[in-house]
């Protein structure tokens, strides 16, 4: 390789900044592994079916006693819940992949401050746009509801995380592990450089004071002349 090749591809990756690059891999792979977990998870409760109804959600899917929630929204005017149908759920997974190949990316070629705030917001919005479109899809199927129901509950609004109660069922919702590791990925790729570089500033002035002329100098112990 010709000298001057080699210095500028050394003086390139010299300037890589290790931290950012290792929280945006580690960003990377927390996004990933979350789109491949759980996301949210709904219980619902009733007399008559006291073992319980549940519908967990992924990114791409819906699994869960999906039928018997189908049967019951068909009672109350409710139209019938189908994955396939489902535009998000299509879009997700090459959401993640273009995310995930952004992160990787640019944990090398990401130096400008404004790359790296378009990564974070990329991770923020697959998180935070994940509970916000589940809210706007759970308050249209509340209020979408057919008048010539059998049973007629009113419009309401299915909370997206916490209880809600519609007729005789007890509905609890909460996110779960795979909205975890994506909130987690959010907080690493925005603080987490922060965060070490002040630990390990933290740590280097550990026992050290300050000199009349203001550099850090460290404390010596007792009877031990300076030098």
């Amino acid at each position: 390789m010709p000298s001057n090749l080699s210095g500028r591809l050394s003086s390139t990756f010299g300037r890589i900044d290790r931290l950012w690059a290792a929280c945006a891999l580690l960003a990377a792979v927390m996004v990933f592994t979350g789109s491949r977990l759980p996301l949210w998870h709904l219980d619902m409760r009733a007399p008559q079916y006291p073992q319980g109804l549940t519908l967990t959600a992924y990114g791409d899917r819906m699994e869960g006693d999906l039928t018997e929630v189908n049967a019951l929204n068909h009672y109350v005017g409710i139209g019938a819940i189908n994955p396939d149908e489902v535009f998000e759920l299509q879009l997700f997974p090459y959401a993640v992949a273009a995310l995930v190949t952004a992160l990787v990316l640019g944990s090398v070629l990401a130096r400008h401050r404004l790359l790296r705030l378009g990564l974070m917001l990329g991770v923020w919005s697959m998180a935070i746009g994940f509970v916000v479109d589940l809210q706007i899809w759970l308050y249209r199927t509340g209020h979408d509801v057919r008048p010539d129901a059998p049973i007629r509950p009113g419009e309401f609004t299915p909370k997206v995380i916490g209880t809600t109660e519609v007729l005789n069922f007890h509905n609890e919702a909460m996110v779960v592990d795979g909205f975890w590791l994506l909130l987690g990925a959010a907080l690493v790729v925005s603080f987490g450089p922060a965060v070490i570089r002040f630990l390990i500033a933290s740590w280097r002035n550990t026992g050290a004071v300050q000199s009349p002329s203001g550099d850090p100098e460290t404390n010596a112990t007792p009877g031990q002349s300076a030098a």
